[in-house]
């Protein structure tokens, strides 16, 4: 019998080359081939879909931009941003900030009753400020420089509630993986708000009817958040189903989410609303407009990209702490892949902003992209720190955050005083405001990443 003759292989090792049998069908291109990966890459997945949907609820957003703008104008738009920055004083206590902590829990259990306690305290915070508004309307729109009827201040407590709602709504669906469902709902709040507030300027451009789309928008949001998350966020009825976490524990065992969260939230959202009332008390109410829309401009890829990414991140970052893993490999990608993504967008910014503003928006814009451009510096380091600002509460470094804010808001705040008292101009107090930004959110990175497996959170 001849025995039979063993296959050659190659000299170095390698597999011989198989010839593809001819069957008529082409092998799949590269495009085939990395739709197929990221079909399988469950977090590239979820950024692609958020992104998707985020993208076109912003683009929907601008695609109105021009028609509102030229119909209400910058001094209504500044009477908003005036508006929209009160609000935000009050908005970081309204649930005290354990809203956020919904996606960190091991059981869905803690992460309903982490919802319920929010949704308590964003009641007590709302009735709170319906009667400070109620009683002091006059005096704090004196103080803020809110040129429009003070009553439209009654507008502030409805806002506060439907914002601070809807945030545990929003973490729920992120923890549940609902990704698709929280791009559907950008998506159609983008729509039906753009539509209203177009087809009611052409009637009626005035301060009352864009404060009051602020609010409707959030019930609007607010409505569709419940439709998409009743269904998982309400436990089944099953004999064997866990007891109810009780509200005190999780409170305790995430108390340093209103301890240093909700204050770290509130000083940022001061260094960020800052600016609209600083510039309406010391410029005027025209410089604020113009803040106000170089901010939702400039803010655009960080609400796209960035704010998807962070949307996806944290629930990773925190199943990779719950296995011990290594997270800064998690963060130094995240940090580099948005540092490439966000070169175009934000380079096209500082490039051409005024002469962007002035053909989209109109001439009446063109110090708003003065505005922008400078803004763009700043905002380009914030667009990359996205993944190191969602680990800080996985690293346990919330309490060492809130002593930075600190310190960012008192040079925030004397960089843009430097501006308006002495040099008197909108442009130089937002170019020094920005930088100064610019510099200490480059300090947050590097400190995050340096921190990445020194100090883990414990039990989480």
């Amino acid at each position: 019998m001849i025995a039979p003759i063993p296959e050659r292989r190659p000299l170095l090792g390698r597999p011989p080359r198989r010839r593809l049998r001819s069957s008529g069908v082409s092998p799949p291109g590269r495009a085939a081939v990395w739709i197929d990966r990221l079909r399988g890459h469950a977090f590239l997945r979820g950024v692609a879909v958020v992104v998707g949907g985020t993208a076109a609820a912003q683009l929907i957003t601008l695609a109105f931009s021009p028609l509102i703008t030229r119909l209400y104008g910058p001094e209504i738009f500044g009477v908003q941003g005036i508006f929209l920055a009160a609000v935000g004083l009050v908005l970081p206590f309204a649930n005290l900030a354990y809203g956020a902590s919904i996606v960190l829990p091991a059981t869905d259990n803690e992460a309903r009753a982490l919802f319920r306690l929010s949704v308590l305290i964003s009641l007590a915070v709302t009735a709170l400020s319906t009667l400070v508004f109620g009683i002091f309307h006059r005096d704090i729109a004196e103080a803020i420089g809110f040129t429009a009827p003070s009553q439209l201040l009654w507008l502030a407590p409805v806002t506060i509630l439907v914002i601070a709602v809807a945030q545990p709504f929003h973490h729920w669906l992120a923890r549940k993986k609902q990704f698709g469902a929280l791009s559907r709902i950008s998506v159609a709040e983008a729509t039906i708000v753009g539509g209203a507030k177009t087809a009611v300027g052409f009637v009626a451009a005035t301060a009352p009817v864009l404060l009051a789309s602020v609010a409707l928008a959030g019930l609007l949001k607010l409505a569709l958040l419940w439709t998409s998350a009743r269904d998982t966020l309400v436990p089944g009825k099953r004999a064997d189903q866990d007891p109810p976490v009780p509200l005190r524990d999780v409170a305790y065992r995430y108390r340093d989410f209103p301890l240093f969260r909700a204050p770290h939230d509130w000083l940022n959202g001061l260094s960020h609303n800052i600016p609209s009332l600083m510039l309406a008390a010391l410029v005027g109410p025209v410089a604020a407009g113009f803040y106000v829309l170089s901010y939702r401009v400039v803010s655009l890829p960080i609400t796209v990209i960035s704010a998807a990414v962070g949307t996806v991140f944290l629930p990773r970052i925190a199943e990779a702490s719950h296995r011990s893993e290594r997270l800064r490999p998690l963060l130094l990608k995240g940090t580099a892949a948005l540092a490439a993504v966000g070169l175009l967008p934000f380079g096209i910014m500082i490039a051409f902003a005024p002469w962007l503003f002035s053909l989209v928006f109109g001439v009446e814009w063109t110090a708003a992209g003065d505005y922008a451009r400078w803004l763009s510096l700043w905002f380009y380091i914030v667009f990359i720190g996205s993944p190191a600002y969602q680990a800080i509460p996985i690293l346990g470094l919330q309490g060492h955050l809130l002593a930075y804010e600190i310190v960012v808001l008192a040079l925030r705040t004397s960089a843009l005083a430097v501006g308006a008292f002495v040099y008197q101009d909108g442009t130089v107090a937002v170019a020094l405001f920005a930088v100064v930004g610019m510099l200490v959110n480059i300090s947050q990175i590097g400190w995050c990443i340096f921190s990445c497996d020194r100090r883990l959170r414990s039990g989480i």
